[in-house]
């Protein structure tokens, strides 16, 4: 996977909001349709992704997609958040049914309502919801940053999770920055509470 690293001009990415995408039991329990057969790299990146961002102060957003299937349904426990990324009270929390997170318009209104409109994005799948969010960002003269190791992707037409991550990563990069967990932590030392910039 290759890593398009951030320009290091002071403007860009002040105080950008970090977005987790879909931490939600459906993907993680055996047996479910919509599981990934492997957790890491992703689960320990998003873990030091949110410690990092709680710890700078960010503006923190989870997204929880919500259908009326049987998979993703608010009344099965699947859909609920994996119990090591619940988000806090203070932190924003929405809900979607379609892939990308502007399907929320109170998301795309608190973008809106940035004078620099920016977000860090990470979770699952990147081949679904980021990649849907990426494109949606671009469209809107938003400035996306895709934490690709804080992500992973399905299996798909006879290529394994870690190859179609690694296209989708590819095309991300035509849509916005892709960057990694580690990129982002050198990005922030001495510098609160922005993360990169």
């Amino acid at each position: 996977m290759s890593v398009i690293r951030f320009p290091r001009n002071d403007g860009d990415f002040a105080q950008p909001v970090v977005v987790f995408v879909d931490l939600q039991q459906e993907y993680v329990t055996e047996g479910r349709a919509p599981a990934l057969s492997r957790r890491e790299p992703w689960w320990s990146n998003c873990r030091r992704l949110l410690d990092h961002a709680r710890e700078c102060g960010l503006p923190v957003a989870h997204f929880r997609l919500l259908k009326r299937e049987p998979f993703f349904n608010r009344a099965t426990p699947f859909a609920d958040w994996i119990e090591e990324f619940r988000p806090r009270p203070h932190e924003m929390v929405f809900e979607r049914s379609l892939p990308s997170c502007y399907s929320n318009e109170s998301f795309a209104t608190l973008l809106n309502s940035l004078e620099r409109p920016n977000f860090l994005l990470a979770g699952l799948t990147a081949d679904g919801s980021c990649l849907a969010t990426m494109v949606d960002a671009y469209h809107r003269n938003h400035r996306a940053a895709f934490v690709a190791d804080a992500s992973d992707s399905r299996a798909r037409g006879g290529y394994g999770e870690e190859q179609v991550h690694g296209v989708v990563t590819e095309i991300a990069a035509q849509f916005g920055q892709v960057t990694s967990t580690s990129e982002v932590a050198s990005r922030s030392v001495g510098r609160k509470p922005s993360l990169v910039g």
